[in-house]
């Protein structure tokens, strides 16, 4: 299961890329709590009047088209992650703007890596998906799933989208130093005191830090390749 997650935690890094977090208002922020409090005494529910017809067209990004058959799953992990977060779901222009924002990334995304000859194959998704059910229960799985409102065979094309744009990051160098190291260390330790000796976390922090120095590369990469995108938004 811990390798399903950080699969997935490649679409909490696109969704951080989008706008939408950049044009919070102060307003927003003051009434997240009661947003939260509404929002938990209440099941999430995708209507049929947020999704689209399969070939419905969303957006045109360098002469590719997205249609509504990628649209619909990600509108799901993108109403449901700002769910999770206790953010206001209510307003679904803003949710299909975000998600619109997030298919237009995920193609540059896959447009460059495909230049660079970074690929990831059907056998490779399936071998992979395969790893993730060995490694979870089927309640784990299905769970999962049911959360994100996808079904299998959504959950296994955003698998390869995702193992695209990790292989996409790992070709981003990414240096982090002892000093980096130690520092962020003191800063867990003031946190918890009980937390092992450096030598004990030292990969862990290593591989964190990495991590945050790929997203950032990867947010500065995305937005460098919007500049010479051509992009048409149909909805």
């Amino acid at each position: 299961m811990k390798k399903l997650l950080m699969i997935l935690i490649t679409l909490t890094v696109i969704i951080s890329l989008a706008a939408c977090g950049d044009d919070e208002t102060e307003e927003s922020e003051n009434t997240e709590d009661n947003t939260t409090s509404e929002q938990a005494q209440q099941e999430l529910e995708i209507t049929e009047e947020e999704k689209l017809d399969e070939d419905t067209s969303v957006a045109v990004v360098n002469g590719e088209e997205i249609n509504g058959v990628d649209y619909n799953p990600i509108y799901s992990q993108v109403k449901t992650t700002m769910y999770q977060y206790g953010q206001d779901v209510s307003d679904h222009e803003l949710i299909k703007n975000q998600t619109v924002d997030i298919l237009v990334e995920q193609a540059l995304i896959k447009q460059d890596a495909e230049k660079e000859g970074i690929e990831v194959t059907e056998e490779e998704a399936q071998e992979e998906l395969n790893t993730i059910k060995e490694t979870s229960s089927e309640e784990e799985f299905t769970a999962l799933l049911d959360q994100y409102k996808m079904t299998e065979e959504d959950f296994q094309k955003q698998l390869m989208d995702d193992l695209i744009t990790i292989k996409y990051v790992d070709e981003f160098e990414a240096e982090v130093s002892d000093e980096e190291i130690q520092e962020y260390y003191d800063q867990l330790k003031g946190q918890n005191e009980e937390i092992g000796e450096l030598e004990e976390v030292e990969g862990q922090i290593k591989e964190i830090l990495v991590n945050e120095k790929q997203s950032e590369q990867l947010r500065a990469k995305v937005e460098e390749l919007k500049k010479d995108a051509e992009v048409e938004t149909v909805l």
